[in-house]
């Protein structure tokens, strides 16, 4: 019988610390799935924002030279 709770015990034991073990890997897993995902936002908002800005500046020198030209002494 003596024997029998401490099997219990230890079986109980061994759960628990399954469990427990179980529950941090989880945790783990979460945190570097949040982390690649914020990762992929900020590569994603970076390339946006360069794009746009190079295209606006590339906008911009183009209604320049229009405006250049128009105002340029014709030959």
């Amino acid at each position: 019988m003596a024997n029998e709770t401490v099997n219990q015990v230890a079986s109980g034991v061994n759960n628990l610390a399954d469990s427990v073990g179980k529950m941090s890997q989880i945790s783990v897993e979460m945190i570097t799935n949040v982390m690649n995902s914020s990762i992929d936002v900020f590569k994603t908002v970076n390339k946006i924002s360069v794009d746009l800005t190079s295209n606006a500046i590339n906008a911009l020198t183009q209604a320049l030279q229009g405006i250049s030209s128009a105002i340029a002494p014709k030959k």
